[in-house]
C-alpha cells in the first residue's frame, strides 16, 4: 500500500503532481537510493547565485543541488523577475522547494525525470569556455529543431560535399558520455560540427555513407546500451519533422542554412504527460542559444544571426491562459530582442477528437456537474485531470469535488481551501490516487484541484494499481457563476506511434458527448447548442498558449478542411499582465495529403528515403522553413507576419469555407513541403 510522505501540509505543496511523482516513485521502485532528478525552477526576483548560496548555508540540503555547466557565470549572476533554470537536485531539496513557504526563492517547480546511474557529468566545464566563433555568410539563419530520434546525417542535412554536414552542433542526452568531445553537456554527448565531419569522413566509402556505423560511433544507435531507438526505424519523427524545416538537396542552401539540433532522451519521449519533459526542455533551449551565439556574419561580426527554433511536442494539460512554466519558459528565454532575432514554431496538438477537455458552467449555486473519467487497462503509466478554476482574487468556497474510483467507495469532497486534500481507495481500501487542491502562484493565481491515478498495471508490482473502468468526478457549486467557467484537462499519457507499449489515454465518457454525424463521421467541431460539458473547443495543446511562439493547425490539402485531430481555442483568458492576445492556431499548414493518404512526405531515417507523417507535428515545421526564409530576407518572421500568410494563401480555396478562427487561426496555407534527392522545396 502507498504511503504518502506527510512531512509537508497540504497547503504548503505548490505542485501537488511533483509530489504525488516523488511519492510514486519511492513506493514502486524502493532500490532507489537517493537519485538525482532533473527539476525546472521557476525563480522570482532572485539569482541561481543565490539559490547556490542559500542551499549551501543549510546543513540539511547541503550536497542535494548540481547546476549544469549550460549555465555560466552571465547566467548565474543573472536576476530578472522571472527565470526558469533546470537543475538536477536530491528528493530533500526538491521537497523543500516544493514547499510554497520556501526560503529558496524558488516561487514553482516542475519535476522531470530520475537521471540514470552514471548520467550526469559533474565535472563538465562551462559550455561557453574555448569554443571558436562560426563565420557565415550574410542571408544565414540557424535551424535549431527540439525532438527525439534524428537522423542527422541524413543526406538532406549535409552539404554538397556529402562528407560535410550543415549540423553545427548535436546533442544527445541519452548517448553515452564521452570525455573526448570538445562540448561540455550535464548529460549524453554533444557533437560539434567539426566532430560530425570527422565522423562521416570516417564512415564514408565509395562516396555513400556507412549510416549503421555512423550511429553507432555517434552514440544515437548503440545496441550495448539498453533501450528503445526510435532512429533504427524506418520512420522517425525528428528525422521527418527537421527534413521539413531544415532539409536541402545538398548543394542547394549549404551555407545559409546550418542546423542545431538537440534530441531529448527517448524514455522522456515515451511519458508524454509534459511534466518529464520541461526539464529537459530548458537545457536544450540553454544549449541552443549558447550554440547561436557563435554565429557571426563575416562582413558583420557585430550583427548577431537570426535563429528559428521548432519544438513538435504538444501536450493536452496546463493553465492554457499563457501563465505555465512552459509557456512562459519559452516566451522569455526566445523571445525577439535585438541584437537577437529569434522565433519559434509550435503545433496546435492533435488533441481535438481525445475527450480530454471539458467545460462547465453553474448557473445556480449548488449545482453539480459529473464527468465520467474512464481509465484504461494495461495502462503503465499514472493519469492526472486538472481542474482549473478561474480567477478570483479571493480563491476561497468556489466548489467542492468529489471522486469516485471504479468499484471504490466515493472520496469525501476536497474545496477550495489551503490544506484540503484526500487519498482516493480502491474496493479493497487500498489507496489508489490523490485528490488535492493547491492554489497556483504568480502569474498564473489560480486554483487548480489534481486527481491523480495510479498505473492500472505494473510489472514490478501488480498489487500497487488502481482500478480500470469508470471513475465518477463529481464538481459542485458553491459560490461560481455562469461568466466564471471552471476548465477541465486530462493530461496526455498515450503511447506514441512506433513507440513500445506504455501508456494508454484515458478519456471522459460522457453520454451527452455526440461523436459521429449521421453518416458516421467524426464530428470535428461541437454539434449547434450542444450543452455537453465534454469540448472540442479549448483543446489547444497547452505548450502552445503563450504570447510568442507561432503555433499552427493541420488541414487535408486535397478537400482544404482542417485535419479532425487539429486543436482548437479559444484559451482561457489571462487576468495579469500576460496578455497572448490568441483565439487559437496562428495559421494552418498541410498535415495529410488526402482524407486516405494520411501525412505530408519528409525524410526517413536513411538516406534517399521518403515517409508520410501526420499530424500538426508536421505542420509546424513549415511555418519555421517559411520563417527562415523570412528572415534570410530580412522580413519579419514572428506571429503577425504567419498569421497574414495564412490569411492570404487562404484566398487561393474554393469550398469548403474557411473554419472559425479558434480552429484555423489566420488561415490555410496551400505551400505543402515535399523533400528528396529528386525534389526541391
Amino acid at each position: 500500500m502507498l504511503r504518502w510522505h506527510e512531512e509537508k501540509k497540504p497547503e504548503d505543496v505548490v505542485n501537488p503532481i511533483a509530489d504525488f511523482r516523488l511519492t510514486l516513485a519511492t513506493q514502486l521502485k524502493p532500490g532507489l537510493k537517493d537519485p538525482w532528478w532533473s527539476v525546472l525552477f521557476e525563480l522570482e526576483d532572485t539569482s541561481l547565485d543565490d539559490l547556490i548560496r542559500a542551499v549551501d548555508a543549510r546543513e540539511d540540503l547541503k550536497g542535494s543541488l548540481f547546476v549544469p555547466s549550460l549555465y555560466g557565470k552571465e547566467d548565474r549572476e543573472a536576476t530578472p523577475r522571472l527565470q526558469y533554470p533546470t537543475v538536477y537536485a536530491k528528493e530533500v531539496l526538491i521537497r523543500e522547494a516544493n514547499d510554497r513557504n520556501n526560503e529558496l526563492g524558488v516561487n514553482r517547480i516542475v519535476l522531470g525525470t530520475i537521471a540514470p546511474p552514471g548520467v550526469i557529468d559533474f565535472g563538465a566545464e562551462t559550455l561557453a569556455a574555448g569554443l571558436p566563433e562560426i563565420e557565415v555568410p550574410d542571408g544565414t539563419v540557424v535551424t535549431a529543431v527540439i525532438d527525439n530520434g534524428i537522423a542527422f546525417a541524413h543526406e538532406l542535412f549535409r552539404t554538397a560535399q556529402l562528407d560535410k554536414s550543415r549540423v553545427a552542433a548535436c546533442w544527445i542526452m541519452d548517448a553515452p558520455p564521452d570525455p573526448a568531445l570538445a562540448l561540455a553537456v550535464p548529460q549524453g554527448r554533444a557533437l560539434t560540427g567539426g566532430e560530425i565531419d570527422g565522423m562521416l569522413a570516417t564512415n564514408m566509402m565509395a562516396g555513400l555513407l556507412d549510416e549503421d556505423r555512423f550511429y553507432r560511433d555517434a552514440g544515437l544507435i548503440d545496441y550495448a546500451v539498453p533501450g528503445f531507438k526510435p532512429a533504427a526505424l524506418r520512420v522517425s519523427h525528428g528525422t521527418h519533422v527537421m527534413g521539413i524545416a531544415a532539409g536541402y538537396v545538398p548543394g542547394q542552401i549549404d551555407e545559409t542554412r546550418p542546423i542545431v539540433c538537440v534530441q531529448l532522451p527517448t524514455e522522456v519521449t515515451m511519458d508524454v504527460t509534459g511534466a518529464d519533459l520541461s526539464p529537459l526542455l530548458g537545457l536544450a533551449i540553454q544549449f541552443i542559444k549558447k550554440q547561436v551565439r557563435r554565429f557571426r556574419f563575416s562582413g558583420d561580426p557585430g550583427r548577431r544571426v537570426p535563429l528559428v527554433v521548432n519544438f513538435s511536442y504538444g501536450n493536452f494539460a496546463g493553465p492554457h491562459d499563457g501563465t505555465g512554466v512552459v509557456e512562459r519558459m519559452i516566451d522569455r528565454k526566445l523571445r525577439p530582442n535585438a541584437p537577437y532575432e529569434r522565433q519559434v514554431t509550435l503545433p496546435a496538438g492533435n488533441g481535438n477528437l481525445a475527450r480530454a477537455h471539458a467545460e462547465i458552467r453553474f448557473r445556480n449555486e449548488g449545482d453539480v456537474a459529473e464527468l465520467d473519467w474512464r481509465i484504461q487497462p494495461d495502462d503503465l503509466s499514472a493519469s492526472y485531470v486538472e481542474i482549473w478554476l478561474p480567477y478570483r482574487e479571493n480563491p476561497a468556497d468556489m466548489v467542492e469535488v468529489r471522486v469516485t474510483p471504479a468499484g471504490g467507495p466515493q472520496s469525501d469532497p476536497v474545496v477550495t481551501s489551503p490544506g484540503s486534500a484526500h487519498d482516493l481507495l480502491s474496493g479493497q481500501n487500498s489507496i489508489v490516487g490523490r485528490l488535492w487542491y493547491a492554489f497556483q502562484p504568480h502569474p498564473t493565481r489560480r486554483g487548480l484541484v489534481t486527481i491523480s491515478a495510479l498505473p492500472t498495471y505494473s510489472h514490478d508490482d501488480p498489487a500497487t494499481v488502481a482500478p480500470a473502468g469508470v471513475w465518477k468526478i463529481e464538481i459542485k457549486n458553491r459560490s461560481l457563476t455562469e461568466t466564471e467557467p471552471v476548465r477541465v484537462w486530462i493530461r496526455r499519457d498515450e503511447t506514441l506511434p512506433g513507440f513500445p507499449h506504455f501508456g494508454r489515454q484515458s478519456y471522459f465518457d460522457n453520454d451527452c458527448y455526440v461523436r459521429f454525424d449521421a453518416i458516421g463521421a467524426p464530428l470535428p467541431t461541437d454539434p449547434p447548442g450542444s450543452d455537453c460539458v465534454v469540448r472540442r473547443s479549448g483543446t489547444l495543446s497547452g505548450f502552445a498558449c503563450g504570447e510568442r511562439p507561432s503555433v499552427l493547425a493541420g488541414f487535408v490539402e486535397a478537400t482544404g478542411e482542417l485535419a479532425d485531430y487539429s486543436a482548437a481555442g479559444p484559451i482561457t483568458a489571462a487576468f495579469n499582465e500576460v496578455n497572448p492576445n490568441r483565439t487559437g492556431p496562428d495559421a494552418a499548414a498541410v498535415s495529410d495529403d488526402t482524407p486516405v493518404l494520411r501525412g505530408v512526405l519528409s525524410a526517413g531515417s536513411r538516406s534517399g528515403s521518403l515517409v508520410a507523417l501526420n499530424g500538426t507535428s508536421v505542420a509546424a515545421p513549415q511555418a519555421a522553413r517559411w520563417i527562415a526564409g523570412r528572415l534570410a530576407a530580412g522580413q519579419s518572421g514572428d506571429r503577425v507576419a504567419v498569421n497574414a500568410w495564412g490569411a492570404a494563401e487562404d484566398g487561393n480555396f474554393v469550398p469548403p469555407p474557411k473554419p472559425a478562427l479558434p480552429r484555423v487561426g489566420g488561415g490555410r496555407t496551400l505551400r505543402a513541403v515535399r523533400f528528396g534527392p529528386d525534389r526541391k522545396a
